[in-house]
C-alpha cells in the first residue's frame, strides 16, 4: 500500500495567520485578566477551536455578547464594517485576523458599490465570508451559488461587478462567469478565488485519478473541505472524510494507492496523526507478506529491443528535462500562484520556481514581477529553489554604499538592541548604530527603539581586516543639522507681541507657572501672575496639562533659550473700555467681598465684586444714614446689594460706589433704644421758679458786673446763608426803664 500526501494539504496562509494571531493575543501579558474571544469559530474545525478554548480563547456568536474590555478577534472569514463598529461601541478591543485575500475582496466590493455598480457575489449565501462581503455594500448584493441562480440576474443598463468566494469551486465559477458575460452588457468580473484553493482542488483531482481511496482530512462544517470531497468523489470510487483520526477506516478492502489531502482549516498535527495511523497499517501489511510469496512472484523479462527503447526513452526524457536556468543566476519573472508556504514564479518551462513566502514583507499579488536569485535546480523534484532576499540584499547594500558616498540620509528600522547600540535594517541589509548616535542625547533604554523607523546618515561602509563588511549609521548627525535649521527658523520668526496657541506641557510643582509648547521642541514659560486677569493663587486653578492656551510673547533670549509669555490679552481685561461700561449714576448689582480695614485696624468701608476681575470700594460713609464704626454692623460677606457709581478712574482701575444712595443699610437698634427714632420725645416738667427776695436782690446789686463773653465764631456751611440779625440784637435794642409807668 502506498500513501501519497498532497503538497498543498493543511492550513492556508489566511487560516495559519488567524490561529497564530489568536495565540499571540491570548499569551500577550498586556491582555492578562481580560477575556479573549473570537467572533464565531476562528476556523471551521472543531478540534482546533477546542484546543484554542483550552488556551483561554472562547467564542461569542454576536457583537451583543461582547463586554467592555474584551479582546475580540475577527476570524479569517472577515465581517462587515458595521459589525466592527458595533463591537467598538460596546467598549471591546478588536483584533482583525481577516485573511488578506478576503480583505482585498471587501475593498473591491466597497469601491465598486461606491462607483454605482450592482454587486454580484458568487458563493454560499450562508457562508461567513459571503455574509461579511455583502456587508461591504449595505447587504444589497445578488448572491449566486450555481448556474440555476443566474436566473436572478436580469439584463439592465446599470453596470455590475462580480466577486467570488475565495474557496468556491473553480469549474462551477467558470460556467457562471460565461452566463454572466452573455446576460449583461457591462460587467466587471473579479476572479477572487484564492490561488491556494485552486491549487488544492487541482492537486486533489489529480491525486484522485491515481488512487483507489481518497482520504480528505477536515471539518464537516468547512466549505473548502466539502468541495474537496465533491471533487474527489467525482473521480475516485471511494472517498473518506476524516474529521478525527479515529474516523479513519481502512478495513474491508485492499487499497494499493491512497491519496491524502486536507482542507484549509486542517492543522498539520491532525494530518500527521492520520498519517501515523496509515503507517501502522502499512507495517502490519508488510509483516503478512512472506518470503514464499516473493519467490513465487512472476519475473518479467525485458526483451533487448524493449530495453534499448527504454534507454532511448529515458534519454529523451532527460533531454527534455534539461534546465534553462543555472544556480547563481538572477531571474525576473511573474508570480503565477501562491500557497501557504511558497510563492511560485513562471520560469518559462516545465520546472516550477518557488520563493519562500517568508521572504515577502506583505502578501504578494498574482502577476507581480519578482527578481530572484537561483539557489538550486532539482531535476529529481522538477523544481527550482529561488531566493528573493539574496537579490534584495545585494540591491540594498548597493543603495547603502551610494548613500555613504553621496552623504544622503536613508530610513532604517531598528530590529534589535545590543549592549551599546542597536542593529537596524535597510531592506535585507543591516547596519549598526551606537547608543550615542541614536538621538541628540544618549539613549539609555535601547529596547524602546526596537521597531521604530529612524532616518540616519551612513558614517561607515568598509571592509575590516578580516574581510567583513562594516556599516554604521548616525541619527544624531542628522538631528543636529535639522535642529539648527529649525532653531534658525523658529527664533528668526519670534518677536515680542507675537501671539501663539500653545500646548500646556507641564505645570510647576508649586503652581507658580506653566511650560507652554509654542512649536515642537520650543517651550515658553507662563508665570501665574500672567495667566489671568483674575486673582488666582496657583496656575492649576485654570490650566491643566494638555490644555491649549492663547499666549503672547513678552520677552525672549535665544542664548538662554528663554521665552516669557502672558495669557492676559487686552481685550480680555475686565477693565477694558471701563469708561464706557461704567457711567456715574449707574446702578450696579454687586456682592460684598471683604471689609476695608487699615493696618491699624480702622474700618473705612467695604470692597464689593462688580464682575469677575473688577472690585470697587464703598466708603463707610456711603453705607448707612447712621454713624457706624464698621461695615460689619450692616453688611455680611457674600451679601448681594445694589450700589450707585459715584466715580470712575479707568486708568488707575478704580471704581467708587455708594450703597446708601440706592438703599441705606442701617445697623439694628440696640437693646433699650427706641425702635422708632422718629417718634416724638416726652417733655420733662420744669421745677417752679423761686421768687427773689429783697435780700437776694441787694446782694445781687453789690456784685461786680460780669466780664462780657467773647462772641463765638459762627460756623458757615455751603448750604447755609447767615441773616445778619439775631435774637440778641433785637432784645438789645429795647429800653427797659425801672421807673416806667408800668
Amino acid at each position: 500500500m502506498t500513501v501519497k500526501l498532497a503538497k498543498t494539504a493543511g492550513f492556508c496562509f489566511g487560516v495559519n495567520n488567524a490561529v497564530n494571531l489568536a495565540l499571540r493575543t491570548v499569551e500577550d501579558p498586556e491582555n492578562a485578566g481580560r477575556r479573549v474571544v473570537t467572533l464565531g469559530p476562528i476556523i471551521h474545525n472543531r478540534i482546533v477551536v477546542d484546543r484554542l478554548a483550552e488556551k483561554g480563547i472562547s467564542v461569542i456568536e454576536s457583537p451583543e455578547e461582547a463586554m467592555p474590555g474584551d479582546v475580540v478577534i475577527i476570524r479569517a472569514h472577515g465581517v462587515a464594517p458595521s459589525v466592527i463598529e458595533a463591537l467598538k461601541s460596546r467598549g471591546a478591543e478588536v483584533i482583525d485576523a481577516t485573511c488578506p485575500f478576503v480583505k482585498k475582496i471587501h475593498k473591491t466590493v466597497a469601491e465598486e458599490y461606491a462607483a454605482g455598480r450592482r454587486i454580484i457575489i458568487v458563493g454560499d449565501k450562508d457562508h461567513p465570508e459571503v455574509i461579511g462581503t455583502n456587508g461591504c455594500c449595505d447587504n444589497t448584493a445578488i448572491i449566486i451559488a450555481d448556474e440555476t441562480d443566474c436566473a436572478k440576474i436580469k439584463p439592465s443598463d446599470m453596470p455590475a461587478a462580480c466577486v467570488v468566494q475565495t474557496t468556491f469551486n473553480t469549474k462551477i465559477f467558470a460556467k457562471i462567469e460565461k452566463i454572466l458575460k452573455e446576460t449583461l452588457d457591462e460587467i466587471f468580473i473579479y476572479d477572487t478565488i484564492c490561488y491556494a484553493t485552486v491549487q488544492r482542488q487541482e492537486e486533489a483531482a489529480k491525486l484522485a485519478e491515481e488512487s483507489d481511496l481518497m482520504v480528505v482530512i477536515g471539518s464537516r462544517s468547512s466549505s473548502n473541505t466539502l468541495k474537496l470531497c465533491d471533487i474527489c468523489r467525482a473521480i475516485c470510487p471511494r472517498v473518506q472524510l476524516v474529521e478525527d483520526p479515529r474516523d479513519l477506516d481502512l478495513s474491508g478492502s485492499n487499497f494499493f494507492h491512497i491519496g491524502v489531502t486536507a482542507g484549509a482549516s486542517t492543522p498539520g498535527w491532525l494530518i500527521e496523526e492520520v498519517l501515523v495511523i496509515m503507517d501502522e497499517v502499512k507495517s502490519i501489511e508488510n509483516e503478512i507478506v512472506t518470503d514464499e510469496a516473493v519467490e513465487s512472484a512472476e519475473t518479467v523479462e525485458v526483451a533487448p529491443e524493449a530495453a534499448e527503447n527504454e534507454v532511448e526513452s529515458f534519454e529523451d526524457l532527460l533531454n527534455e528535462s534539461l534546465t534553462t536556468v543555472k544556480s547563481g543566476e538572477v531571474v525576473e519573472k511573474p508570480i503565477i500562484k501562491i500557497d501557504a508556504t511558497r510563492v511560485y514564479l513562471d520560469l518559462g518551462f516545465k520546472y516550477e520556481g518557488y520563493v519562500d513566502i517568508n521572504e515577502f514583507d506583505e502578501t504578494p499579488e498574482i502577476g507581480a514581477m519578482v527578481k530572484a536569485y537561483v539557489v538550486h535546480v532539482s531535476d529529481r523534484d522538477c523544481e527550482v529553489k529561488l531566493s528573493k532576499s539574496k537579490v534584495d540584499k545585494n540591491v540594498d547594500l548597493i543603495a547603502l554604499e551610494e548613500a555613504y558616498k553621496n552623504e544622503t540620509p536613508v530610513t532604517v528600522k531598528v530590529i534589535r538592541a545590543t549592549e551599546r547600540g542597536v542593529i537596524a535594517s535597510y531592506g535585507t541589509a543591516q547596519l549598526y548604530i551606537s547608543a550615542a548616535q541614536l538621538d541628540l542625547f544618549y539613549v539609555k533604554k535601547l529596547e524602546d527603539k526596537v521597531g521604530q523607523e529612524i532616518e540616519v546618515k551612513i558614517t561607515r561602509f568598509e571592509t575590516d581586516e578580516k574581510g567583513r563588511l562594516r556599516i554604521s549609521g548616525s541619527a544624531k548627525t542628522l538631528l543636529a543639522e535639522k535642529k539648527k535649521a529649525a532653531d534658525d527658523e523658529f527664533w528668526g520668526s519670534l518677536e515680542v507681541g507675537k501671539i501663539y496657541t500653545g500646548l500646556v506641557k507641564g505645570i510647576t510643582k508649586t503652581g507658580t507657572g506653566a511650560f507652554i509648547q509654542l512649536a515642537p521642541g520650543y517651550d515658553g514659560f507662563l508665570p501665574v501672575r500672567e495667566a489671568s486677569w483674575l486673582r488666582i493663587k496657583e496656575i492649576g486653578e485654570i490650566f491643566k496639562k494638555g490644555d491649549y492656551v492663547r499666549v503672547k510673547v513678552l520677552d525672549f533670549n535665544r542664548e538662554k533659550e528663554r521665552i516669557d509669555l502672558t495669557a492676559k490679552m487686552p481685550e480680555d481685561d475686565p477693565w477694558y473700555d471701563a469708561e464706557n461700561t461704567y457711567q456715574v449714576g449707574d446702578i450696579l448689582t454687586v456682592t460684598v467681598a471683604r471689609y476695608a480695614v487699615t493696618k491699624e485696624g480702622k474700618h473705612y468701608g467695604v470692597f464689593v465684586d462688580v464682575v469677575p476681575g473688577v472690585t470697587a470700594l464703598v466708603h463707610i460713609s456711603h453705607i448707612s444714614n447712621k454713624r457706624i464704626q464698621s461695615a460689619e454692623e450692616c453688611l455680611a460677606i457674600g451679601q448681594v446689594v445694589e450700589a450707585q457709581v459715584l466715580a470712575v478712574n479707568a486708568e488707575e482701575k478704580k471704581l467708587s460706589l455708594g450703597i446708601k444712595e440706592v438703599k441705606a443699610y442701617d445697623p439694628p437698634a440696640k437693646e433699650g433704644e427706641a425702635e422708632d427714632e422718629d417718634a416724638p420725645k416726652e417733655k420733662k416738667e420744669r421745677a417752679p421758679r423761686r421768687e427773689r427776695t429783697a435780700e437776694k436782690d441787694g446782694e445781687k446789686a453789690d456784685r461786680k458786673p460780669r466780664a462780657p463773653k467773647k462772641a463765638k465764631e459762627e460756623e458757615f456751611h455751603d448750604d447755609v446763608t447767615p441773616s445778619g440779625t439775631s435774637i440778641g440784637d433785637l432784645i438789645g435794642g429795647l429800653n427797659f426803664d425801672e421807673e416806667s409807668d408800668s
